[in-house]
């Protein structure tokens, strides 16, 4: 063999050794230290701990969330509620009082009351539909004053009836402008 041939081989062998050497000390010397990995062990629980709080402070606020809306439908239902209701008799006595006026009492009973309950807006309410919206209703001219009828448009609307004449000029501040002569296509 020659000489070349042979320092390749051995450089070869030797190249093979020395990785082999460097994989072995890589292996024993580069493990972490004892802190490394404590330090790792706790950067890990923090995570986990960090992500349980997460949870559970959205949770919390969730809950304040949904007790925030409880709060405001009570409130809204309270206001309903006592908007529908007198104010008391001692404050409204107060009230007339201060202004020097004497005021009607208002007694309830417990059959007004009920009345009150048991009587449906519906069934008080008249029969507001019509079908035939076309007919006279003779009691509305008894119930209503009709205004009078605007005579000048009456005239103007009879005049138009009876013209022959029934084009109509769009726009009859405008000057009326010669119309072009058809062209027949060729």
């Amino acid at each position: 063999m020659e000489p070349l041939v042979q320092w390749l081989i051995g450089g070869f062998i030797l190249s093979l050794l020395f990785i082999f050497i460097a994989r072995w000390f890589w292996k024993k010397f580069d493990q972490p230290s004892e802190a490394a990995l404590e330090w790792q062990k706790e950067q890990e629980e923090k995570r986990k701990e960090r992500k349980v709080w997460e949870s559970v402070e959205m949770q919390m606020r969730r809950e304040a969330e949904e007790a925030e809306q409880r709060a405001a439908f009570q409130l809204k239902r309270e206001i309903a509620a006592s908007s529908g209701t007198p104010p008391d008799a001692a404050v409204v006595a107060k009230a007339f009082a201060s202004l020097g006026g004497a005021p009607e009492p208002i007694v309830k009973t417990e059959a007004k009351v009920e009345e009150e309950v048991n009587n449906s807006d519906l069934e008080n309410v008249p029969d507001l539909v019509k079908v035939r919206q076309d007919v006279w209703d003779e009691s509305a001219d008894n119930d209503e004053r009709q205004e009078e009828p605007d005579l000048e448009l009456v005239e103007r609307l009879k005049r138009m009836a009876e013209s022959e004449n029934m084009d109509e000029i769009p726009y009859p501040e405008l000057p009326h402008a010669p119309s072009l002569p058809d062209i027949e296509p060729e």
